[in-house]
């Protein structure tokens, strides 16, 4: 993905830097193609499941677990054994040692999910897990990242079993939802909307609990945001609220519990999207694609520096991949692994009319290598580009 377009003053001054990355198209997935699918790494491999699979007349959900190794560049549909999850997309799949987390997620015929299975990747068996205490209840579009032995799960959207809202907040969501607004419309038993809870699942002890929020800083409640963490904290970055989508940052941190405010914040920030990605690379979080305000696809790069509080848009070179949104990134090895997505959205079907199922990799060393390069100018237009995160709660 590329950084082609001029800056907008509403976003904040554009910051000069010396950072190149060099995107490699690889091996294509040769596996259907298919769209909502999560994903995440461990040790050499980068882990797809699930997703929404169009074979061309019919738009069918797969619980099929993909494998793409990135030594040989190869490929793999992996023979899961156990307890098998359903068929989903839109869930959260991530890694804590030798094992795979996945929570959440749709299934068109059963509806929101709030199950958590556990993919052992020694034995390839699945198992489902019922765990202890409060967990989230049944989402989609949510995201989870990891800390140590501890899954924290943010946002999403499904069933709320309390809540005012009315007919009329249908009419907020995107067109682009229409299907989940039908889904929602046929479950009767409770409201729908976003979420903005946050949720920790302790892999040691197989204990779920809501971390106490010591300040008024919560985000909003949202839907296909990013979210990722680096050193203590949780980077929460755009996703569609209530009203709109949204280029917010939000940083929590889970040893003191508070969410960071008045961040002095500099450099040209991404437009806002959902469907995107971002991803911890060291010290950085690197934000790509996604789909905007206007349904349009996305094909910049963005990296944010948590040290010195600044966005930076390296240049970027190489096999640059095409706008889209619903890809899926992750860190396997000593590479950004990029696979698949969606673009060309249809104003008449309100979906994607593209899928992809191409793969592109980049040297995580050029996201970490350089830095921004001040000038009086460029210093003096930033240093008061603040972002205040208020309370909703």
């Amino acid at each position: 993905m590329g950084n082609q377009g001029s800056s907008s003053q509403e976003l904040g001054v554009k910051l000069e830097n010396d950072t190149t990355v060099t995107w490699k198209k690889v091996t294509s997935c040769s596996f259907p193609l298919r769209e909502g699918q999560c994903a995440c790494s461990q040790g050499n491999n980068m882990y797809v499941f699930g997703g929404v699979i169009n074979d061309g007349e019919n738009h069918i959900e797969s619980c099929e677990l993909l494998k793409f190794n990135v030594v040989d560049l190869t490929w793999t549909l992996i023979d899961a054994k156990g307890t098998l999850p359903e068929p989903l997309s839109a869930a959260s799949l991530v890694s804590v040692g030798n094992k795979l987390y996945l929570f959440g997620g749709l299934n068109q015929e059963t509806g929101w999910q709030d199950s958590l299975y556990v993919f052992d990747t020694d034995t390839s068996t699945w198992s489902k897990i019922d765990g202890e205490g409060k967990k989230p209840s049944a989402r989609d579009k949510l995201q989870g990242c990891v800390m140590d032995s501890c899954i924290y799960y943010f946002g999403g959207f499904g069933p709320q079993l309390t809540g005012d809202e009315d007919d009329e907040d249908w009419e907020d969501m995107d067109d682009s939802d229409d299907d989940v607004i039908d889904e929602a419309k046929t479950q009767k038993a409770a409201q729908f909307g976003w979420f903005n809870d946050l949720y920790s699942f302790d892999t040691a002890t197989n204990k779920w609990s809501q971390p106490m929020h010591m300040n008024l800083g919560v985000p909003k409640a949202r839907a296909a945001h990013g979210m990722c963490s680096v050193g203590r904290n949780l980077l929460i970055f755009g996703g569609r609220d209530t009203e709109k989508r949204t280029n917010d940052l939000h940083i929590f941190n889970v040893d003191t519990r508070k969410w960071e405010l008045d961040m002095k914040i500099n450099g040209e920030r991404p437009v806002a999207r959902s469907f995107h990605t971002a991803t911890a690379v060291g010290k950085r979080m690197v934000v790509m694609g996604g789909r905007g305000q206007d349904n349009n696809h996305l094909a910049d790069f963005h990296i944010f520096d948590t040290e010195t509080k600044e966005w930076m848009q390296p240049e970027v070179l190489g096999d640059t991949p095409e706008a889209r949104g619903q890809h899926c990134v992750a860190v396997v090895g000593d590479k950004l692994v990029m696979y698949g997505g969606t673009s060309h959205f249809n104003t008449e079907t309100m979906m994607c009319s593209k899928l992809h199922g191409d793969t592109y990799v980049l040297q995580i060393a050029d996201v970490l290598k350089g830095q921004a390069i001040h000038t009086d100018n460029t210093q003096g237009n930033n240093t008061n580009d603040t972002q205040t995160n208020g309370s909703t709660s």
